[in-house]
Protein backbone atom coordinates (compact mmCIF):
# COMPACT_ATOMS: atom_id res chain seq x y z
CA UNK A 1 0.00 0.00 0.00
CA UNK A 2 1.50 3.27 -0.84
CA UNK A 3 0.31 4.85 2.42
CA UNK A 4 -1.03 3.53 5.60
CA UNK A 5 -4.44 3.34 6.19
CA UNK A 6 -6.80 4.69 9.13
CA UNK A 7 -7.91 2.26 12.01
CA UNK A 8 -11.42 3.64 10.78
CA UNK A 9 -10.55 1.71 7.13
CA UNK A 10 -10.27 -1.89 8.61
CA UNK A 11 -13.67 -1.15 10.09
CA UNK A 12 -15.34 -1.08 7.21
CA UNK A 13 -12.96 -3.66 5.64
CA UNK A 14 -13.62 -6.12 8.48
CA UNK A 15 -17.21 -5.82 8.15
CA UNK A 16 -17.17 -6.85 4.72
CA UNK A 17 -15.01 -9.78 5.40
CA UNK A 18 -17.82 -11.00 7.48
CA UNK A 19 -20.59 -9.20 5.67
CA UNK A 20 -19.86 -9.01 2.48
CA UNK A 21 -22.53 -7.88 -0.17
CA UNK A 22 -23.80 -5.56 2.15
CA UNK A 23 -25.24 -2.09 1.67
CA UNK A 24 -23.94 1.22 3.75
CA UNK A 25 -27.23 1.05 5.97
CA UNK A 26 -26.77 -2.74 6.67
CA UNK A 27 -23.32 -2.01 7.80
CA UNK A 28 -24.38 1.02 10.29
CA UNK A 29 -26.79 -1.37 11.47
CA UNK A 30 -24.02 -4.30 12.59
CA UNK A 31 -22.01 -1.70 13.76
CA UNK A 32 -24.92 -0.52 15.94
CA UNK A 33 -25.30 -4.14 17.06
CA UNK A 34 -21.75 -5.17 17.26
CA UNK A 35 -18.56 -3.06 17.71
CA UNK A 36 -20.56 -0.03 18.04
CA UNK A 37 -20.46 -0.80 21.84
CA UNK A 38 -16.93 -0.71 22.32
CA UNK A 39 -15.52 1.23 19.12
CA UNK A 40 -17.84 4.87 18.44
CA UNK A 41 -18.31 4.62 14.28
CA UNK A 42 -20.73 8.02 12.98
CA UNK A 43 -22.74 7.16 9.84
CA UNK A 44 -21.23 10.13 8.35
CA UNK A 45 -17.90 8.22 8.82
CA UNK A 46 -18.88 4.95 7.50
CA UNK A 47 -20.10 6.39 3.89
CA UNK A 48 -17.00 8.57 3.95
CA UNK A 49 -14.37 5.60 4.91
CA UNK A 50 -16.44 3.18 2.38
CA UNK A 51 -15.94 6.53 -0.58
CA UNK A 52 -12.14 6.37 -0.14
CA UNK A 53 -12.12 2.05 0.09
CA UNK A 54 -13.77 2.42 -3.50
CA UNK A 55 -10.77 4.78 -5.16
CA UNK A 56 -8.03 2.88 -3.49
CA UNK A 57 -9.37 -0.10 -5.27
CA UNK A 58 -10.13 -1.89 -1.87
CA UNK A 59 -13.86 -2.01 -2.42
CA UNK A 60 -15.90 -2.40 -4.83
CA UNK A 61 -19.31 -0.68 -5.16
CA UNK A 62 -22.24 -2.01 -7.34
CA UNK A 63 -25.63 -0.24 -7.40
CA UNK A 64 -29.04 -1.90 -8.57
CA UNK A 65 -29.83 -1.54 -11.67
CA UNK A 66 -33.72 -1.40 -10.80
CA UNK A 67 -35.95 -1.77 -7.93
CA UNK A 68 -34.56 1.36 -5.05
CA UNK A 69 -31.17 1.14 -6.70
CA UNK A 70 -29.20 -0.07 -3.53
CA UNK A 71 -25.54 0.55 -3.43
CA UNK A 72 -23.80 -2.58 -2.56
CA UNK A 73 -20.04 -2.91 -1.26
CA UNK A 74 -17.44 -5.65 -1.60
CA UNK A 75 -14.03 -6.53 -0.58
CA UNK A 76 -12.05 -6.83 -3.54
CA UNK A 77 -9.17 -9.37 -3.71
CA UNK A 78 -6.35 -6.82 -2.41
CA UNK A 79 -9.00 -5.59 0.06
CA UNK A 80 -8.85 -8.69 1.80
CA UNK A 81 -5.42 -8.99 1.07
CA UNK A 82 -4.78 -5.54 3.59
CA UNK A 83 -7.48 -6.89 6.50
CA UNK A 84 -5.60 -9.90 6.52
CA UNK A 85 -2.22 -7.95 6.83
CA UNK A 86 -3.39 -6.09 9.00
CA UNK A 87 -4.65 -8.54 11.15
CA UNK A 88 -1.57 -10.49 11.39
CA UNK A 89 0.44 -7.67 12.32
CA UNK A 90 1.56 -7.15 15.76
CA UNK A 91 0.37 -3.96 17.10
CA UNK A 92 1.00 -1.92 20.65
CA UNK A 93 -2.07 0.02 20.99
CA UNK A 94 -3.73 0.91 24.33
CA UNK A 95 -7.17 1.51 25.31
CA UNK A 96 -8.36 4.95 24.79
CA UNK A 97 -11.34 6.12 27.39
CA UNK A 98 -13.26 8.88 26.75
CA UNK A 99 -15.38 8.98 29.18
CA UNK A 100 -17.31 12.48 29.82
CA UNK A 101 -18.52 11.16 33.38
CA UNK A 102 -14.49 11.00 34.45
CA UNK A 103 -14.35 14.05 32.84
CA UNK A 104 -16.70 15.67 34.79
CA UNK A 105 -15.70 14.40 38.11
CA UNK A 106 -11.91 15.35 37.35
CA UNK A 107 -12.78 19.43 36.80
CA UNK A 108 -15.02 19.11 40.27
CA UNK A 109 -15.11 21.53 42.58
CA UNK A 110 -15.85 24.59 39.90
CA UNK A 111 -17.63 27.96 41.15
CA UNK A 112 -20.42 28.19 39.11
CA UNK A 113 -22.55 30.18 40.97
CA UNK A 114 -21.84 34.19 40.26
CA UNK A 115 -21.55 36.27 43.10
CA UNK A 116 -20.17 33.07 45.54
CA UNK A 117 -17.66 35.44 48.12
CA UNK A 118 -14.62 34.08 49.06
CA UNK A 119 -15.22 34.25 52.67
CA UNK A 120 -16.14 31.14 54.87
CA UNK A 121 -19.70 31.17 54.80
CA UNK A 122 -18.92 31.00 50.68
CA UNK A 123 -16.28 28.31 50.67
CA UNK A 124 -18.28 26.14 53.26
CA UNK A 125 -21.54 26.59 50.97
CA UNK A 126 -18.97 25.82 47.76
CA UNK A 127 -18.43 23.07 49.01
CA UNK A 128 -21.30 21.70 50.17
CA UNK A 129 -22.39 22.44 46.35
CA UNK A 130 -19.66 20.29 45.07
CA UNK A 131 -20.15 17.44 47.52
CA UNK A 132 -23.85 17.39 46.03
CA UNK A 133 -23.25 17.37 42.29
CA UNK A 134 -20.35 14.92 42.82
CA UNK A 135 -23.34 12.94 44.35
CA UNK A 136 -25.64 13.47 41.36
CA UNK A 137 -23.16 12.69 38.82
CA UNK A 138 -22.12 9.69 40.98
CA UNK A 139 -25.93 8.47 40.40
CA UNK A 140 -26.20 9.44 36.78
CA UNK A 141 -23.46 7.65 35.63
CA UNK A 142 -24.28 4.38 38.18
CA UNK A 143 -27.83 4.44 36.11
CA UNK A 144 -26.12 4.54 32.81
CA UNK A 145 -23.62 1.56 33.00
CA UNK A 146 -26.47 0.02 34.96
CA UNK A 147 -28.08 -0.09 31.50
CA UNK A 148 -24.99 -0.34 29.27
CA UNK A 149 -24.48 -4.06 30.86
CA UNK A 150 -28.10 -4.48 30.37
CA UNK A 151 -27.31 -4.16 26.99
CA UNK A 152 -24.27 -6.48 27.18
CA UNK A 153 -26.47 -9.05 29.14
CA UNK A 154 -28.91 -8.97 26.61
CA UNK A 155 -26.65 -9.25 23.60
CA UNK A 156 -25.09 -12.45 25.14
CA UNK A 157 -28.62 -13.98 26.22
CA UNK A 158 -29.14 -13.52 22.25
CA UNK A 159 -26.97 -16.30 21.25
CA UNK A 160 -25.62 -14.15 18.26
CA UNK A 161 -22.68 -14.54 19.62
CA UNK A 162 -21.28 -18.25 20.39
CA UNK A 163 -19.45 -19.22 23.51
CA UNK A 164 -15.80 -18.71 22.63
CA UNK A 165 -15.83 -17.07 20.00
CA UNK A 166 -13.81 -13.89 19.20
CA UNK A 167 -17.11 -11.63 19.37
CA UNK A 168 -17.90 -13.13 22.40
CA UNK A 169 -14.74 -12.32 23.98
CA UNK A 170 -15.09 -8.86 23.00
CA UNK A 171 -18.49 -8.23 24.64
CA UNK A 172 -17.07 -10.13 27.88
CA UNK A 173 -14.29 -7.02 28.40
CA UNK A 174 -17.65 -4.87 28.10
CA UNK A 175 -18.95 -7.02 30.51
CA UNK A 176 -16.42 -6.55 33.11
CA UNK A 177 -15.33 -2.84 32.37
CA UNK A 178 -18.97 -1.73 32.94
CA UNK A 179 -18.80 -3.56 36.74
CA UNK A 180 -16.01 -2.00 37.69
CA UNK A 181 -16.77 1.55 36.73
CA UNK A 182 -20.22 0.63 38.54
CA UNK A 183 -18.23 -0.11 41.15
CA UNK A 184 -15.97 2.78 40.87
CA UNK A 185 -19.43 5.42 40.93
CA UNK A 186 -21.06 3.63 44.15
CA UNK A 187 -18.02 4.00 45.91
CA UNK A 188 -17.79 7.73 44.78
CA UNK A 189 -22.16 7.64 45.73
CA UNK A 190 -21.33 6.24 48.89
CA UNK A 191 -18.33 8.87 50.44
CA UNK A 192 -18.53 12.32 47.72
CA UNK A 193 -17.44 14.27 50.48
CA UNK A 194 -13.93 12.19 50.98
CA UNK A 195 -13.23 14.07 47.86
CA UNK A 196 -13.59 17.71 48.73
CA UNK A 197 -11.50 18.58 51.18
CA UNK A 198 -7.62 19.37 51.59
CA UNK A 199 -5.86 18.49 48.32
CA UNK A 200 -9.13 17.81 46.25
CA UNK A 201 -9.48 21.13 45.00
CA UNK A 202 -6.52 20.89 42.20
CA UNK A 203 -4.45 18.17 40.50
Amino acid sequence: MPTALPVSAYVVLGLLGRHDGATPYQLDQRIRQSIGHFWVFPRSQLYAEAGRLVRRGLVVERQEEGGRHRRTLSLTEEGRRELCRWLAAPTRAITEIHDEGLLRLYFQPQTCEAGIDADAAGAATGAADTVDAIGRLAAEQIRAHEGQLDEYGRLVASGTLPAGSPQRATVEVGLRFERMIIDFWREIAASPAHLVGEGGAEA
